[in-house]
């Protein structure tokens, strides 16, 4: 089921007409959007969300985001933490990354590193395969890929289906992973999932199982969607959850539709223009100041630019 249903035409050519003078003021609005969220990037300072939106913008070339994520990758295909947890974004169950041990945090950075890859179309590049291979090193014998936190909020076990779910979704998004990992996660996955997991327990348990069963078959696949997306749009609807938030699960995905939700284009890029604050940023009400907003306003400008591509010339 298409998550667009765009209204292009009406009974008439002075009902197109509207309609068209609509989209192109609202891509307009979505042009200027993404100006002020640029600029909020550049003056914060996080380098990596900053790169990031550069070649988004077509400022700089994409190969410059791929030899970055290459330079700082480990010998052993580990990649460090970067932007998106110091970022506020992607609903991470809170760690704190200095009291990780080496192999927690060569999971987490790793799978950053993999995550801002497959949002630049970059699954491919050479560096990709070692990460994976690392990944894949780091599953424990259940099949779950494990990450200490300090969320009180989730339980252990809500916090192992995130990390798995992301984990797994992610290698699934890649042309080199072993199946037997994917299949693995899945017999940890699958027992675990419940409809009350996404409907009520919140956004994490959400992103992941969203993310697994879009990227990897499973005979659960189907079903678990079709709660998924159902949860995905009640949360929007009943503004629970945010635009930027909403979208972030379709673009983790990298998917424009979700079984069991309907969207329209048009009303998803209106919200998310109104979920940007004075300073250009997003996620205004971070606790953790303008440092803590920068994967929130990058995930904005990556949903602003797919939305207006979603309308057509």
């Amino acid at each position: 089921m298409s998550i667009v249903h765009l209204t292009t035409t009406g009974p008439d050519g002075g009902d197109a007409a509207r309609d068209a003078e609509a989209v192109r003021a609202l891509r307009l609005r979505g042009a200027d959007a993404l100006e002020a969220a640029y600029d909020f990037l550049e003056k914060v300072g996080d380098s990596w969300a900053f790169l990031r939106a550069q070649v988004l913008c077509g400022a700089r070339p994409p190969g410059d985001l791929i030899e970055r994520l290459g330079d700082v990758q480990a010998a052993d295909g580990s990649l460090p933490i970067g932007t998106l947890i110091s970022g506020g974004g992607l609903g991470f169950p809170s760690i704190d990354p200095a009291e990780l041990d080496r192999d927690a945090t060569a999971l987490v950075g790793t799978l950053e590193a993999l995550l801002v890859a497959a949002d630049a179309k970059a699954i491919h590049a050479e560096w990709v395969e070692p990460a994976v291979r690392c990944l894949e090193g780091l599953q424990a014998e259940d099949g779950a890929f494990r990450v200490p936190s300090v969320d009180s909020a989730l339980s252990t076990d809500e916090i192992d289906v995130f990390w798995t779910g992301m984990v797994a979704g992610v290698l699934g998004r890649t042309p080199v992973s072993r199946p037997s990992t994917l299949e693995a996660a899945g017999a940890f996955l699958a027992p675990r999932f419940d409809p009350d997991k996404v409907e009520n327990d919140g956004y994490s348990a959400l992103l992941a199982y969203s993310h697994y069963f879009t990227n990897v078959a499973d005979e659960l696949s189907d079903e678990a969607l079709q709660w998924c997306g159902r949860a995905l749009e009640k949360g929007f609807r009943s503004r629970q959850q945010d635009a930027v938030s909403t979208l972030r699960v379709l673009m983790t995905c990298d998917a424009q539709a979700m079984p069991g939700a309907t969207f329209d284009v048009a009303e998803l890029l209106e919200r998310v223009l109104e979920e940007q604050a004075g300073d250009g940023g997003f996620a205004e009400l971070s606790m953790q100041g303008p440092e803590g907003r920068t994967t929130q306003t990058f995930d904005a400008m990556l949903a602003v630019v797919r939305l207006c591509a979603a309308f057509g010339d």
